[in-house]
């Protein structure tokens, strides 16, 4: 069930404990607006209407059960049976990156196509970013606890574990919501230069065409400190992957903690294009507490730099050596 879609139905009053509202009243709330925001999640409109025609009028609880995971769902849970951490990681992260490679198309057709028509521009763009904020709820409220449980290996989260996740979920959706920031603000730098270039073809002379090159083509999803400008896919690939690994990381150290394991191993997968603190740290055992004499501390890994954004090393407690065999303590096969 998608949580995002049962509140869009919420708003709607279709779910009106009124006794005299018949079914075809109830239905008649979902809006042009309600179905508009349904699609943008990913649905079958088609069936959706069917389904929320049939259980017009039924318990709220019935709705819940019947409600179907919007697509990103299913594409993150689709990766569930993956066993190997790290696959699993890229295969997790993909479902969302895909979604932004798709809106980031739009969205620089969006701007290229409205140059001359700033007011249009941005209701499109802030229809496109509106989109994507659901999806990117939506994607969480799978990906989170799914990488939770795949690193803790507990039945179900509860306690302080669900806290941890949950905790995780929000401080990513803010990663989220800063680069629907930068795409708003990338917008309206384009509208602004667009309009200066404008107004300086104007006062050249009614002949002067004017220059919009370098205003097309490109959305910018981050800028660095340094300046450099990271597309919009590339970047949400990096930030989608490095969430996946840290939430899988903190459900490892978070179960040992509790079970009082201390000792864990760095995953030994080294690629060409390694950086040398990973090439450094990879295969190497770690004190959790920091309190070993006999190995250095997990924070010390992280000090020297591993598990950078898009850094897909992963944690494992020693005492389980679940993953051995499958190419991350033998070389490296995938």
């Amino acid at each position: 069930m998608n949580a995002e879609l049962l509140a869009l139905i919420r708003e709607t009053g279709y779910l009106s404990g009124s006794p005299t509202l018949t079914d075809q009243a109830r239905f008649d709330f979902l809006t042009t607006a309600f179905w508009r925001q349904a699609k943008a999640l990913g649905y079958d409109i088609v069936e959706l209407k069917r389904l929320l025609w049939r259980m017009s009028g039924r318990p709220m609880d019935a709705l819940i059960a019947a409600l179907p995971d919007a697509p990103i769902q299913k594409a993150v849970k689709a990766t569930g049976k993956e066993k190997d951490p790290r696959k699993r990681i890229k295969e997790t992260a993909a479902a969302i990156a895909l979604l932004y490679k798709r809106a980031e198309k739009d969205i620089r057709e969006a701007i290229d196509s409205n140059l001359e028509q700033p007011e249009r521009m941005r209701a499109e763009t802030g229809r496109i970013r509106r989109n994507l904020l659901m999806q990117s709820a939506s994607w969480l409220g799978v990906a989170i606890p799914g990488m939770y449980l795949a690193g803790s290996r507990i039945g179900s989260l509860q306690g302080p574990h669900a806290k941890a996740a949950q905790a995780m979920a929000a401080q990513e959706y803010n990663r989220f919501k800063e680069v629907d920031a930068q795409i708003g603000r990338h917008v309206e730098e384009v509208i602004a230069e667009a309009e200066k270039r404008r107004t300086q073809a104007t006062l050249a002379g009614s002949q002067v065409k004017v220059d919009y090159a370098g205003l097309r083509g490109r959305v910018v999803g981050h800028k660095t400190i340094d300046g450099k400008e990271l597309g919009l896919a590339d970047y949400i690939n990096m930030v989608a992957i490095t969430a996946a690994r840290n939430v899988f990381n903190l459900a490892v150290e978070n179960v040992m903690l509790s079970r009082g394991n201390d000792l864990a191993m760095i995953s030994r997968e080294v690629r060409a294009n390694s950086c040398q603190a990973c090439r450094d740290w990879a295969g190497k055992i770690v004190s959790i507490s920091g309190k070993s004499k006999e190995y250095p501390s997990l924070q010390d890994a992280k000090d020297a730099n591993v598990f950078h954004p898009h850094c897909i090393h992963f944690l494992e407690d020693i005492l389980e050596d679940r993953y051995a065999g499958t190419g991350h303590y033998i070389g490296g096969a995938l």
